[in-house]
């Protein structure tokens, strides 16, 4: 009798067990918790360029919104209301009601498929037009608008009235471009208003698997961050530690780089591996990418080669990493080994000025045991945490001095070249937000 209840019992703890495993590691999730701004208030950052740049930001995963679920967010300094119709499309509009200034996030719910009403007194906006509508048939709703006279001194007009009207007829808010691609949702943030130049890139990964994502806050100007991509020489210092329990004279990291635009002449020369085997399969990955003949000028591209150097003496090839840097905020890494293969997304969220959100997401080979992909996704958690402590305590140099007879310096002022076309109308844009912010 013990024996068949140790057959029955043996076998369901086994069971249990992998299910808590199962359920801890299949998506395993590293989410800081948001940091106070107390480095930001004390940290002088010197005279910085804009910090909310143009382009393509990730807005959240798709399964993160179930239809009919309604969102709001602060990022870039807009603040944004979003949300899947029971169309199931996704629809981000301004956050604040034009009636009488209700956040449409908070509280707001789905209407008429597409439209979001707003939780204070019901108006409805369709997320496509942006119109304030009455009903199914997106009918605009005509409403009377008013302003003060004079709010700064909140003196009357000629004719003894506080508010006077400006307008009647039809009222919109603001729609923002959404793109849904391969479990993502991306909008287009422009300061002046622009059309979107390129649009985002499907990432070359279905052969991999959905792993992890980190999530996590850093006080730093937002191109700090994917300004890293471009220092090769600080790799040799942040870098060089394989982990906290191995000293850096036993077994360290040793890093061969390079980084281009991609619509450089003779880019596909110039980045061209010496390895046949790494050759083809960059090659395979900057034919994917530079396909997008639009997306080319805004795209940099490194290769990036790690060693395993024991005692600084002999040394072993390890990693291979290939990355796409596109736009302002999204990084695709490809990392190869002899054992697996990563693909890594990093995005950026400007939460606002030196305040960064970055996600870290996870895709590797399905043979591997999912406790492995956990610590692999820990180990590149590690390699931007070891960033951190520089990023939250330095200023931004504007006024930097470069050793061109080196190969480093003139790579890192390449880049910041070809970055800084994401700034038009920013200036402009952030200097309106400090007017309105208390």
């Amino acid at each position: 009798m013990e024996c068949l209840r140790l057959e029955i019992v043996l076998p369901l703890c086994i069971i249990a067990l992998y299910y808590f495993y199962y359920k801890k590691f299949r998506f395993f999730v590293i989410e800081e918790k948001k940091k106070e701004n107390i480095i930001r208030h004390k940290q002088i950052r010197g005279n910085c360029p804009p910090s909310y740049p143009n382009g393509w930001y990730r807005l959240c995963r798709s399964t993160e919104l179930k239809i009919g679920q309604v969102e709001e967010i602060k990022l870039a300094g807009r603040h944004i209301a979003y949300y899947r119709g029971t169309d199931k499309v996704v629809y981000a509009v301004a956050a604040y009601c034009p009636h009488m200034g209700a956040n449409l996030g908070i509280g707001g719910q789905v209407k008429f498929k597409s439209c979001i009403e707003c939780p204070f007194h019901g108006w409805a906006f369709d997320g496509k037009s942006g119109l304030c509508v009455n009903s199914e048939k997106l009918d605009p709703k005509i409403v009377s608008t008013y302003c003060y006279n004079n709010i700064e001194k909140m003196n009357p007009n000629q004719k003894g009235e506080y508010l006077q009207k400006v307008e009647e007829g039809e009222i919109k808010i603001k729609t923002y471009l959404i793109r849904e691609i391969k479990g993502m949702v991306y909008i287009w943030l422009h300061c002046k208003e622009a059309k979107p130049w390129y649009e985002p890139m499907v990432e070359k990964c279905d052969h991999l698997q959905l792993r992890g994502e980190s999530i996590n806050y850093i006080n730093c100007h937002i191109q700090e961050f994917p300004e890293n991509g471009a220092d090769i020489r600080h790799f040799d210092y942040i870098h060089a530690s394989v982990s906290d329990f191995i000293p850096t004279w036993l077994i360290k990291f040793k890093w061969n780089m390079k980084s281009m635009p991609a619509n450089e002449p003779d880019f596909y020369k110039k980045m061209e591996h010496p390895k046949e085997k790494i050759r083809n399969y960059q090659k395979k990955l900057f034919d994917h990418y530079l396909s997008n003949k639009e997306l080319r000028p805004y795209m940099n591209v490194l290769c990036l080669d790690g060693s395993l150097m024991f005692f600084n003496r002999w040394k072993i090839n390890a990693l291979y990493i290939t990355g796409f840097q596109m736009g302002p905020a999204t990084i695709q890494l490809y990392i190869l080994s002899s054992l697996f293969e990563v693909f890594y997304k990093q995005a950026l969220q400007p939460v606002e000025k030196f305040n960064q959100k970055v996600f870290l997401t996870l895709h590797i080979n399905s043979y591997l045991p999912y406790w492995l992909s956990a610590y692999i996704l820990s180990g590149g958690l590690r390699q931007i945490i070891s960033d951190v402590s520089v990023w939250d305590n330095k200023i931004f140099a504007a006024k930097s001095c470069y050793n061109l007879k080196g190969d480093a310096d003139p790579v890192l002022m390449r880049w910041r070249q070809w970055y800084s076309q994401f700034y038009e109308g920013s200036r402009e844009f952030e200097q309106k937000l400090d007017s309105l912010e208390w």
